[in-house]
């Protein structure tokens, strides 16, 4: 049979093909391997299957041509000249699908409407009164953004005096204890073991110093106390006030009945809120620093998640897990919400907010028992229980939790702002810190420069000029990576593109489009040999030559046929940019697969395998319903966004966020375990002290094991470092 004999085509307008002319043909033509028409549609969970363990996605056998002829072929009435190609009526329909041209403004699908459900953000809680304001601000016009930009910078200049001023009251404090404690003589004013108040004295007045420079969290603190809005504030004012009280009761005391001076707490208490301070300026930094990115007049690229949204469903589908979690990229003008996402707290100071009730009930069983025996040994009742009531407090405050989370999320979010990103908060970690597969474009894979044509043939009559011109025009207004190769060889010369019409994708073949009334093939070589292209010189034998002249799985050939008849055909190299290789090697190291979509038939598992030197377990081509709604999703750019994690637009500061988000995803669990720990351990031994000997714990105990706490959740700011 001579393949390039248009009379052995079948299917006309007037009737349709037999079953036995159908099997004709497909037995005449040469079948790749792939296909496997033998055996069942693929079943299963698809290419990427979620599982346990380190290695997340598993690679199926299973090619997506495997189900190019339905068990029962059913024939539609024709609708376009397509549909009058037999290899039209060969494919199933949902093999192909209309590529949006770029130029269009038919908009398929309500974008607002299939992504309102990603836009539901768990506010959670905020660490302070200042927070909660701050969640509630709106940025609509330039005027508004520079009111919150100075309010933020008046805040930042605030904390950083109060810090110097509580710096100077807290090394004071601690220099007296720590001297003490060493046998070092001091005056007799500056002793606590005396019968002078000048000791009570300056405690009172370094704390009351304190708890006025501070004196928007510590009232905070106290309202929240009452009102059961429990945090780490809370914990710090409560010590405070009680601290205060005692010193108070120490000094009339004192006076009044002249017994000696037991020592104050006052040094752990001011060293605490001078960590809280610190806490409170990263925070502030950070914010600050964010909004001035998430408030540009630019087109950011903001990352959404596929998991409550309908997009989910077909991503899923084309993943092949039902329980993955995906992440896609959609460009929008303005960033909303960003303050309720980035004052929102650590799942650290959450979670102390939750045993906080406890510490307080535990303490005050602590001062009664202590009471109860200070009463029977001959001691002051009431003084042993303020010391007991005191010490269990602040052992009580979550030390640990207030730089351990802060310091490494305040210096990834910085590194990620260099490099075009933004990190907004815990929300975004907590959101994007699990993806096991994200959803990119080839044009991220291969940008401009990393495919180039090699050779090009004009095997008809028609020059390779007009060739490239109606390629060009094609995959112009389809986009991907190829649309900027064939810009260049037309130098995008807008005199040079013609009007296309109809363009049409076929899973792993090519796109069919209509240009000036000729129909256009622009594929691989099995599209050709399915569509029976004619082709001169030695028909399918001729494809077999050109594929013999690639050098290897990074060279491609592309094929372009007018009118069913090849015409041209350009030698493609695909190489790895620096910069996407490294970015996509990120994601396959934190163990985040990658969903591909594509309307160059060349770019397939193992081509991205070659070029990129990946497993190809964390590949997957989206397959025509995936594309087809995430076209719709990422093909416009919308007005607004729920700011979570955005970027300038690149594949590199896309992964280092992610990356960061993954880093600070694991973190968060290392801390709020050494908290755990150090927080239990700690305020059993000195609730237990203070029950059997009330001045069993100094200050200056208290102030070592403060030190040791911090010196352990180092580890977990350490390991985000």
């Amino acid at each position: 049979m001579n393949y390039n004999d248009e009379s052995v085509h079948i299917g006309n307008k007037r009737r349709k093909p037999r079953p036995e002319e159908i099997s004709h043909v497909m037995e005449a033509m040469p079948i790749p391997r792939s296909w496997n028409m033998s055996q069942p549609p693929a079943s299963g969970e698809g290419n990427l299957r979620l599982v346990k363990g380190a290695i997340r996605f598993v690679k199926l056998d299973v090619s997506i041509m495997d189900r190019l002829l339905p068990e029962q072929p059913e024939y539609a009435p024709a609708l376009s000249p397509v549909d009058l190609d037999p290899a039209d009526r060969l494919l199933k329909r949902d093999q192909k699908r209309k590529v949006r041209s770029r130029e269009s403004s038919i908009d398929l699908f309500d974008l607002e409407k299939r992504i309102k459900s990603d836009r539901y953000i768990s506010s959670g809680r905020y660490a302070s009164e200042e927070d909660r304001k701050l969640a509630s601000a709106k940025y609509r016009s330039k005027l508004e953004e520079e009111k919150i930009r100075g309010e933020l910078n008046q805040m930042i200049k605030r904390l950083k005096f109060n810090i110097f001023e509580i710096t100077v009251i807290t090394f004071f404090l601690v220099m007296i204890d720590l001297l003490s404690s060493l046998g070092i003589s001091l005056p007799g004013i500056f002793t606590s073991d005396g019968f002078t108040i000048i000791y009570p004295v300056i405690s009172l007045t370094g704390l009351v110093f304190t708890a006025l420079v501070s004196f928007r969290d510590f009232k905070s603190g106290i309202k929240d106390l009452f009102t059961g809005n429990f945090s780490t504030l809370t914990a710090l004012s409560a010590a405070i006030t009680v601290e205060l009280l005692h010193i108070l009761y120490i000094i009339a005391s004192t006076y009044f009945t002249q017994k000696p001076v037991y020592g104050t707490f006052a040094a752990p208490i001011c060293l605490a809120m001078l960590i809280y301070t610190v806490n409170r300026l990263l925070h502030t930094t950070r914010i600050s620093r964010g909004f001035a990115f998430s408030s540009k007049k630019e087109i950011h690229s903001e990352v959404m998640s596929a998991d409550d949204s309908p997009i989910a469903a077909d991503l899923r589908h084309a993943s092949g897990s039902r329980s993955a979690k995906i992440a896609y990229v959609v460009r929008t003008k303005h960033l909303v919400n960003y303050f309720t996402n980035a004052c929102r707290e650590d799942k650290c100071s959450v979670m102390m907010a939750g045993i906080y009730p406890v510490v307080l009930i535990v303490s005050l069983i602590a001062a009664v028992i202590a009471a109860v025996r200070g009463a029977f040994t001959g001691s002051d009742p009431v003084n042993v229980a303020f010391s007991a009531l005191c010490a269990t407090l602040v052992t009580g405050i979550p030390i640990t939790g207030l730089l351990s989370l802060e310091v490494p999320l305040s210096r990834l979010s910085a590194r990620l702002r260099r490099g075009g990103a933004l990190l907004t908060g815990w929300n975004a970690v907590d959101k994007f810190g699990d993806t096991d597969a994200f959803a990119i474009n080839t044009t991220d894979l291969f940008p401009r420069g990393s495919i180039r044509v090699r050779k090009s043939f004009a095997i008809n009559d028609m020059e390779i000029e007009e060739i490239t011109s109606i390629a060009a025009s094609v995959l112009m207004d389809s986009g991907g990576a190829l649309a900027e190769v064939f810009g260049e060889l037309i130098r995008d010369d807008a005199r040079l593109r013609q009007r296309v019409d109809s363009i049409t994708y076929e899973t792993e073949l090519g796109i069919t489009a209509w240009v000036k009334d000729k129909k256009v093939l622009v594929g691989n070589c099995n599209m050709m040999e399915l569509h029976r292209v004619l082709i001169p010189g030695g028909g399918l034998a001729r494809l077999g030559e050109f594929e013999a002249m690639r050098k290897n799985d990074c060279f491609q050939m592309l094929y372009v046929a007018v009118n069913n008849r090849l015409m041209g055909v350009y030698m493609l190299e695909y190489k790895a940019a620096l910069s996407a290789r490294n970015a996509i090697l990120q994601f396959i190291e934190d163990g985040t697969g990658i969903m591909v979509y594509t309307c160059d038939a060349n770019i397939n598992i193992q081509l991205i395998k070659s070029v990129f030197n990946i497993p190809p377990r964390f590949i997957s081509i989206l397959d025509n319903e995936g594309s087809s709604i995430y076209d719709s999703v990422t093909y416009r750019v919308t007005r607004s966004q729920e700011a979570l994690i955005a970027t300038d637009g690149s594949l590199k500061s896309l992964s280092d966020a992610i990356r960061a988000a993954v880093v600070l995803k694991d973190t968060e669990g290392v801390s709020m375990m050494i908290q755990g720990i150090c927080f239990a351990m700690g305020f059993v031994f000195v609730a237990g002290l203070s029950c059997i000997s009330p001045y069993a714990i100094d200050s200056m105990e208290i102030l070592i094991m403060q030190v040791v706490f911090l010196l352990l959740s180092t580890v977990s700011i350490l390991k985000a470092l």
